[in-house]
């Protein structure tokens, strides 16, 4: 993804619709509030239809905690308001925010320098990936960003925050995103779960029982109907399902299970997460990468932490619910399985040091 932010064709767009949205007639309501380093943020809403269609916009003023205007920007589509303070592992606290439907900008409050980011694809088609989270992890120096392509589900994009001012953008060539399953790559999962069938495994951990079935179009069904409790079956939690994706050659690396909530057996037996990683790409750090990655959804499903359970004699996932910051806490024996299982809970914000604020805005 090429990064346009700064080209004469997207700014004279982004001015085009300004010009537009925010005449004094489209004028709507003030709102202010504040975050929980002592920034405030001033919203001013515009409403209007622009090209056919229904446009909420928004002025946007941050203030610093002595009162002083720090910025005033812009936002074309403010229908979902995101705005978050990320404290870095270098001191400095960055302003995470968006001018655009697609884009993002990060904001040194120390130098008052901006990156902007929006993407050739999303100014080329007009459709591209929509933030609506973000999680920092000050041990990987990352950024995970949630959020969905239009009318699709959620995904996880993970980005190199190690300089957020020139490489926010950077994919590496093993890179991975976490996407719900889709019909588009129906192949492509049949020959993920055949190659667990011909290495002689029985279970795919975090597929949503993608083994139990021959006919891929009915696990389809089945995924779709564990988005809510109303069709989810009774024997079934409600979850969501990810497919990790290898970005440089699109191979399905693993798969990974999100519940939305457990039941008794759960809470002692399965936890809210688990994964597996086809046989022929382990030990390569995927299962790791692909458990960070879930974290900031399970946020926003609501979770601050989340169980994590592995069995006792599987060294290689303890090692990864560890490296992910996993706490013990103990040991059940399943009379169902005959097995022990360790129970790990891990927080889906690391620590208090890197936790995003995000303001309050209130009418």
């Amino acid at each position: 993804m090429r990064n346009v932010a700064f080209s004469v064709e997207y700014a004279e767009r982004y001015n085009r619709e300004c010009e537009i949205l925010f005449r004094e007639e489209n004028r709507r309501n003030r709102d202010e509030g504040y975050f929980a380093n002592g920034y405030s943020l001033v919203c001013e809403t515009y409403e209007c239809d622009l090209e056919d269609e229904h446009r909420i916009a928004a002025r946007y003023a941050l203030y610093s905690p002595e009162h002083d205007l720090i910025l005033r920007y812009e936002c074309l589509d403010n229908a979902e308001p995101l705005s978050e303070m990320i404290n870095h592992k270098n001191g400095i606290t960055y302003y995470l925010f968006r001018r655009d439907r697609f884009g993002f900008s990060v904001l040194d409050l120390e130098s008052l320098s901006e990156h902007r980011y929006y993407s050739d694809e999303a100014l080329s088609t007009g459709s591209d990936f929509i933030w609506c989270g973000a999680e920092y992890y000050a041990e990987r120096n990352t950024l995970f960003v949630v959020g969905h392509v239009p009318e699709s589900d959620f995904e996880v994009y993970e980005f190199d925050f190690s300089d957020p001012l020139t490489c926010v953008a950077h994919v590496p060539d093993d890179a991975i995103i976490l996407t719900t399953p889709s019909t588009d790559f129906a192949e492509e999962l049949e020959d993920f779960r055949d190659e667990y069938t011909n290495w002689g495994e029985e279970n795919i951990f975090g597929s949503a029982l993608l083994q139990s079935y021959e006919d891929i179009a009915e696990w389809f069904d089945f995924v779709q109907s564990l988005k809510s409790r109303k069709t989810a079956p009774s024997y079934y939690m409600p979850s969501t399902i990810f497919v990790a994706f290898r970005m440089s050659d699109g191979l399905p690396v693993g798969m990974i299970e999100v519940k939305h909530e457990l039941n008794d057996y759960m809470s002692k037996h399965g936890g809210h997460i688990s994964y597996s990683v086809r046989p022929s790409e382990r030990r390569r750090g995927y299962g790791k990468r692909m458990l960070a990655m879930a974290l900031p959804y399970a946020k926003i499903l609501g979770h601050s932490k989340v169980l994590v359970v592995c069995h006792t004699d599987n060294e290689p996932s303890r090692r990864t619910i560890l490296a992910d910051g996993g706490v013990y806490e103990q040991t059940y024996y399943s009379e169902l399985d005959d097995i022990y299982n360790e129970n790990y809970w891990i927080r889906t914000t690391p620590d208090s040091t890197s936790e995003p604020s995000k303001a309050g805005i209130v009418s």
